[in-house]
């Protein structure tokens, strides 16, 4: 009976996000729609640089500088898992299958503002979706409940026993992030950053896990059968004392023992009926944290050099519950007013940019993020992630822009790492778009981004084959103004 209560555990310790982009735990790097058309924005002198590039932005022209971006980001996330006894299950007799979580979000919007007030001082702002930023729904389950229903129903019986459940779960996290800051040119071509994110967390779970039978039986027949036990057991225990009684040592011994396997059957049949009951999940997730950066820019004739320091984002998380009672007896975590710790891990970026010809640049980033410092659950138990990332940007007027770029995220997670729940897939990434100058203060950007992941194969610790992999696009727009 203990594999029932994991199911829930599990169930209610889902992190269900979407990620418009790649990046460490909880963090996008893709906070405007530039980054689409070129991924290695970390030493570009632009408006995006408010978030890229920050120290940069003391280079652009004297003045008023904005961004309106939106972008749209769709992810499935597919889970294919082998284990002879899900082949046990009523609704779907079969070793195999495939689980499917699809995310969807069609707005994901992001504001830059640099004013660059005379040749030494700047400052900026910036609203972005710095983390999560989508829905993903569970409509068909994930094979860790099924592995240990399964489980749960072999060891009830202590032989492959049919089951059924039902399980539905939808997840959300919006991690709005609200950046000011101010540049100071050192030299005419050195500057240095310092400003700070305010992080505003919110988070939302609903979900259920209902109509749990173990050979055809549930809450309500195991609730039952625990009644009619321990009234045998009272009948047993009543004999038992008649005998006594009587002298009839034999006879009393015999009741007595029967009494007690009834009693332990009442136990165990009360333990199935209150574990075989439906558990639904609806709890609201907020929270706040503030995240100090800096930054420094170097530029050196063609080249321009620069990197930038998130310090880690410490969140706590407080909930807003109407759980069942079940849930939050067994899962105190999630219960109404309880808090949970959620960090935003460090990150450093380095970045340059080189100016081949009048018309042509080429760029390249490389992103560290310190995710096993993040507290939070669960634990990495990995190495910490890492991305790199190469744009070339070609000017084809004085109107038109295009460019591409790519970009490699590398998870360091390991087997233990991998949950159902909550997996990260290392990602090769490729991005396309262009600009178009309407005039010398307004331009228009236009991206798309195709990710590539990698399929992780291992098997866990139940035993079960798991395959697990990811599908993600996303499009985006964003216009610049000068004043």
């Amino acid at each position: 009976m203990k594999k029932l209560k994991f199911i829930c555990a599990a169930f209610f310790a889902m992190a269900a996000t979407v990620s418009a982009t790649a990046g460490g735990l909880l963090t996008n790097t893709n906070q405007n729609a530039a980054f689409l058309r070129n991924p290695a924005r970390d030493a570009a002198i632009a408006i995006d640089g408010v978030y890229s590039n920050p120290a940069g932005t003391a280079f652009l022209p004297q003045g008023l500088h904005l961004s309106l971006s939106w972008q749209l980001a769709a992810q499935t996330r597919q889970m294919k898992a082998t284990n002879p006894l899900f082949a046990l299950n009523t609704n779907n007799q079969t070793p195999t299958r495939a689980f499917e979580g699809e995310a969807f979000a069609p707005v994901i919007p992001s504001f830059q503002a640099a004013y660059v007030i005379n040749d030494k001082w700047s400052v900026s702002a910036q609203f972005a979706v710095g983390g999560g930023g989508g829905k993903c729904e569970f409509d068909n389950g994930l094979p860790m409940f099924e592995e240990l229903v399964g489980g749960a129903a072999y060891q009830l019986s202590g032989v492959p026993t049919p089951y059924t459940l039902n399980q539905n779960l939808i997840g959300e996290q919006y991690f709005y992030g609200i950046q000011l800051g101010g540049t100071y040119k050192l030299t005419d071509n050195l500057s240095v950053f310092a400003g700070a994110r305010g992080v505003i967390a919110n988070c939302g779970y609903e979900g259920a896990i209902s109509g749990i039978k173990v050979n055809n039986m549930g809450s309500a027949d195991y609730s039952a059968l625990s009644q009619q036990a321990a009234g045998a057991a009272q009948q047993y225990a009543a004999a038992a004392q008649q005998y006594a009684a009587a002298g009839l040592a034999t006879e009393a011994a015999q009741a007595a023992a029967a009494a007690d396997q009834y009693a332990a059957a009442a136990v165990q049949a009360g333990t199935a009926a209150a574990l075989t009951q439906d558990y639904l999940l609806d709890c609201s997730q907020s929270g706040f944290g503030i995240t100090p950066i800096i930054g420094v820019d170097w530029k050196l004739g063609k080249l321009n050099l620069a990197a930038k320091y998130e310090f880690r984002t410490k969140i706590n998380l407080e909930n807003e519950s109407k759980n069942s009672a079940n849930v939050d007896a067994m899962m105190p975590a999630y219960a109404d007013g309880a808090k949970v710790r959620s960090d935003i891990p460090a990150i450093l970026t380095l970045g340059a940019m080189y100016q081949i010809t009048d018309n042509v640049r080429a760029m390249g980033g490389f992103h560290y993020y310190w995710d096993k410092d993040a507290k939070g659950t669960p634990i990495k138990k990995g190495d910490n992630t890492w991305e790199a990332n190469l744009g070339l940007e070609w000017d084809v007027n004085d109107k038109v822009l295009l460019s591409l770029g790519g970009q490699r995220t590398q998870y360091g997670f390991d087997d233990t790492d991998m949950q159902d729940t909550n997996f990260n897939i290392s990602s090769s990434a490729i991005c396309v778009g262009g600009a178009y100058k309407f005039t010398e203060k307004i331009k228009l950007n236009v991206g798309y981004m195709h990710s590539f992941y990698d399929t992780h194969k291992f098997t866990n610790a139940n035993g079960t084959a798991c395959s697990y992999t990811r599908k993600n696009d996303a499009v985006g727009v964003s216009l610049d103004i000068a004043f």
